[in-house]
């Protein structure tokens, strides 16, 4: 049988194969699509940054959370669809630690937890509000050497200690650490004393986000920073992200009747600084 004849001869078998399957009522497979990916499981932990203090009306924290956490809906980690937020306003290194250890449960199925915190472990707080009433006082400068040359340089100690139990109890868990913004922008609308006094606390910022940024380099974690999302909308801007004190703020823009939303971000600078950081960085 020469090739051309077991060419026809084959392809006359293949159609009476094929109408022989479509008389008997087989057809072919329906192509099965691939399974979605399962949710991630992110916790998010840290102090009021996390927590979203300065976003809007105060919301009811997680249960086991002490009462006034001061979360809100406007928080990075429910603008980034977070199982669970577990930050809290004034929270250090350690009470992540306990917090964590509290939520063990929920920790090791976690997939992403995101931390905010390191402020309150060097006294930002403080040094925001002695330099904001006068740059030039003894008041700012005790603030500012307390935070920058005692507590800083205490600061990758302690960012180690919480990390290594954070990842104890969270082994599977991707976690990333993210810096502050700056404060302030500082251009003609500030005074000659407030120029001094943003430019103080900038610096300051500058340093404790360094400090974050290398404790998670040696802790082999990652680090999102936010610094440059908030450029050109620090308090004394056009179009400021961060809740001012009375008397720096703008209606309806960045004033807040709470006197503990003061130099934290706005709904928008939590939507458009914090979650657009952590969603360009693919976090969670």
């Amino acid at each position: 049988m020469n090739n051309l004849t077991t060419g026809r001869w084959s392809g006359r078998l293949a159609g009476a194969v094929a109408a022989i399957a479509l008389t008997a009522g087989f057809t072919a497979a329906p192509a099965t699509a691939a399974p979605a990916p399962p949710a991630p499981v992110y916790i998010a932990l840290g102090d009021s940054y996390a927590a979203g203090t300065g976003g809007g009306a105060y919301t009811a924290s997680a249960a086991g959370l002490p009462a006034a956490c001061l979360q809100t809906a406007a928080s990075y980690p429910e603008v980034r669809d977070a199982t669970l937020n577990l930050g809290c306003f004034g929270a250090k290194t350690t009470d992540v630690i306990d917090v964590a250890n509290g939520y063990s449960g929920v920790l090791s199925a976690a997939t992403v937890v995101t931390v905010t915190v390191g402020g309150n472990d060097v006294d930002t707080g403080q040094v925001a509000h002695a330099c904001t009433a006068s740059a030039s006082s003894p008041d700012c400068k005790a603030a500012l050497y307390n935070s920058l040359v005692v507590k800083l340089r205490e600061l990758p100690g302690k960012i180690t200690k919480m990390l290594t139990t954070i990842k104890s109890l969270a082994p599977n868990a991707r976690v990333v650490l993210t810096g502050y913004p700056r404060l302030f922008t500082v251009g003609a609308g500030l005074t000659a004393e407030q120029t001094q006094a943003a430019r103080s606390m900038n610096s300051a910022a500058d340093l404790l986000n360094a400090t974050i940024a290398f404790s998670a380099l040696v802790n082999r974690t990652g680090y999102v920073s936010v610094a440059d999302r908030f450029t050109g909308h620090g308090i004394g801007s056009a179009n400021p992200w961060i809740v001012a004190p009375t008397g720096l703020c703008t209606l309806t823009i960045n004033c807040s009747l709470s006197p503990f939303d003061a130099f934290h971000p706005t709904a928008i600078g939590y939507r458009d600084g914090y979650a657009a950081a952590l969603a360009a960085a693919r976090v969670p």
